[in-house]
């Protein structure tokens, strides 16, 4: 992980801000069906029994597959900040799954043994990591299953678009890509497949439409959605003092109370990979 990539990574150290952040995403997400649902639908897990969830987190993705796993299955959870401990074992209690956490980060995996999960699961988190794929799939077991969640490419134009917008009127007209675009472009839609080929021989891939829907009256929403992640929008480099940060809040608060509101596009993405191509993983 590059230096950016890390700066943009400890904005997810705060779990408590994180996890507010979550809830305001949930409340104004326009698709209710809950997307690692669809990605876990159609899959018979009740043999899995050892389970490796990247990225972990909160422990959503786990928590989502409470009823699918092997009775005695065991889950282990690997996040870089240890502040997620509490929850992901939140989450695994309500799951019914025995559960170990590990705070090492992704660099972990590369201590693991061949062939030695059943299934491992990654959701909003490859894209800090594309380049442990090859690890993934040999630490696969022959007839395991690996899901991960991404975003689809463009992701959140109208706002990408709205905080340009701000910016130039303040003068400033940024034409490098923001630093959650360079971020994502790592793992999305648009490569996703094409990097997981070279180590899986069974892609499977499933579409997630749904947008955020913020209205009129829902300008502290979007500006405590804009405060947690205005790293990823607005480079540190050219608002060391944060004056531009500032300076957008005051053009959310401006703009929502005096229009209808903002719709932004929140497309995201499914794999499901299986027969991990084992001779290829090195």
């Amino acid at each position: 992980m590059s230096g950016e990539e890390f700066s943009l990574a400890k904005v997810f150290q705060n779990a408590e801000t994180h996890r507010e952040i979550s809830g305001i995403v949930a409340k104004h997400l326009s698709n209710r069906e809950d997307i690692r649902g669809q990605a876990l639908n159609g899959l018979n897990l009740s043999g899995s029994k050892r389970i490796l969830d990247l990225g972990c987190g909160f422990g959503f993705f786990t928590e989502a597959l409470k009823g699918r796993l092997h009775p005695e299955a065991k889950i282990i959870g690997v996040d870089r900040y240890p502040e997620y401990e509490w929850f992901y074992f939140q989450s695994c209690e309500k799951a019914g799954i025995k559960a170990d956490f590990l705070s090492e980060g992704i660099k972990v995996i590369e201590q693991m043994d061949d062939h030695s999960f059943d299934l491992i699961i990654c959701s909003y988190a490859l894209y800090f990591f594309p380049e442990a794929i090859h690890h993934i799939s040999r630490i696969l077991k022959d007839n395991g299953v690996f899901i991960t969640i991404t975003h689809a490419l463009p992701h959140m134009q109208e706002f990408t678009a709205y905080v340009r917008g701000i910016l130039k009127k303040n003068g400033l007209i940024v034409k490098i890509d923001l630093p959650y675009e360079t971020l994502i472009s790592r793992f999305s839609d648009k490569n996703g497949a094409e990097l997981l080929q070279a180590h899986f021989s069974k892609i499977k891939v499933m579409k997630y439409k749904a947008d955020l829907a913020f209205g009129k009256g829902d300008h502290e929403d979007l500006v405590s959605y804009f405060n947690f992640k205005h790293s990823f929008f607005i480079p540190e480099s050219i608002d060391p003092d944060d004056e531009l940060h500032h300076k957008v809040i005051v053009g959310i608060k401006q703009d929502m109370e005096t229009k209808q509101g903002l719709k932004i596009t929140k497309n995201d993405v499914i794999f499901v990979c299986s027969d991990p191509n084992h001779n290829t993983s090195k």
